[in-house]
């Protein structure tokens, strides 16, 4: 079973084989980047960074 973080976030499974890790880490990644991305309009999303 997989908890969530502060941010809602599932944490990775820490030990477990490659079918499980990966998966676990690419939710992760998902759940991180809809996190950071939360609340930006579409003029802020597709502005360059400096």
């Amino acid at each position: 079973m997989t908890y969530p973080d502060e941010q809602g976030r599932p944490e990775p499974p820490l030990a477990a084989d490659e079918t499980a890790t990966l998966p676990g880490f690419l939710e992760f990644q998902r759940a991180t980047l809809a996190w950071k991305c939360a609340g930006l309009d579409a003029a802020d999303l597709s502005a360059p960074r400096r």
